[in-house]
């Protein structure tokens, strides 16, 4: 049997000792160098202060200052999955300027103050050593006006009132009326959203004695939906839209509400007023 022997390539004693001088001096660039030195310094106390996450409420003003003197100091604040919370809102949640010490952050709170803002509907805080913040948020997604006394509030998909949000920047949003309408918008527009041509001309929907919705048209129509099945009926009056053009009619009222039938009301004229004789 052959025998395999790997040998270590020979070194001269002159070259160890070259090689010992140039890893000494390298070694020796590092610690004299300040980048260096801070580097090292920062790895060193983001593992004490791993060792010590327990024990924070224990650690002292001295020693958070001292961590921050070597650069474990808040300088950079990440934020990711922001379209409409305020930068000035969140600066306030953290409450804390640049160059405060990182260890001191409470990150809990942060968050805490993070998921009170009108739009956050979760948030997630976390250090990054040396120097930084990262914050996570997810926001509440806009999906429709409701109509309330004195005026439109802003509702997110569960129906909750975005109260922090100027509805006069959402107009492009349908309007939602009636009792029960927030609770059951999300449902009632998924369906109508099914048919993209009958959708962008809705402006607004009336939910009836919280059983069904009646549906109003830009071109001031309205569409009638029964209490069941109301996407099915919808799908119906957009295949006879598309071979009939029943849409463009000069109608007021197209009623849904009795299966298997469809009932159109004419756009009458208004009666004029007769003259003096």
């Amino acid at each position: 049997m052959r025998r395999l022997i790997a040998r270590l390539p020979f070194v001269r004693p002159d070259q160890a000792a070259k090689r010992g001088a140039d890893q000494t001096s390298w070694l020796r660039q590092i610690f004299l160098s300040r980048k260096g030195r801070r580097a090292l310094i920062s790895g060193v106390t983001g593992c004490i202060a791993l060792s010590l996450w327990g024990a924070s409420a224990y650690l002292t003003p001295a020693f958070y200052h001292l961590t921050a003197s070597q650069g474990v100091a808040l300088s950079e604040l990440h934020i990711t999955g922001r379209n409409y919370t305020a930068h000035e809102h969140i600066l306030a949640a953290v409450d804390a300027p640049y160059g405060t010490p990182l260890l001191s952050l409470d990150v809990n709170d942060i968050q805490s103050q993070l998921q009170q803002l009108g739009w956050v509907k979760y948030a997630r805080v976390s250090r990054q050593f040396p120097d930084a913040l990262t914050i996570n948020l997810v926001e509440r997604r806009p999906m429709a006006l409701l109509q309330m006394t004195g005026g439109h509030r802003l509702i997110d998909q569960h129906g909750d009132i975005i109260f922090t949000a100027d509805s006069a920047d959402f107009a492009h949003l349908p309007v939602v009326a009636g009792d029960g309408a927030a609770s059951h918008a999300a449902a009632i527009l998924d369906a109508l959203k099914t048919e993209p041509e009958l959708y962008a001309d809705v402006w607004a929907i009336h939910r009836i004695s919280d059983r069904r919705w009646n549906v109003h048209l830009r071109t001031g129509l309205e569409v009638k939906l029964p209490e069941m099945d109301a996407a099915l009926a919808w799908s119906k009056l957009a295949v006879l839209d598309r071979d009939t053009q029943i849409m463009k009619r000069d109608l007021s009222m197209i009623d849904l509400r009795i299966p298997g039938q469809l009932i159109v009301q004419p756009n009458l004229p208004l009666a004029k007023k007769g003259r003096k004789t």
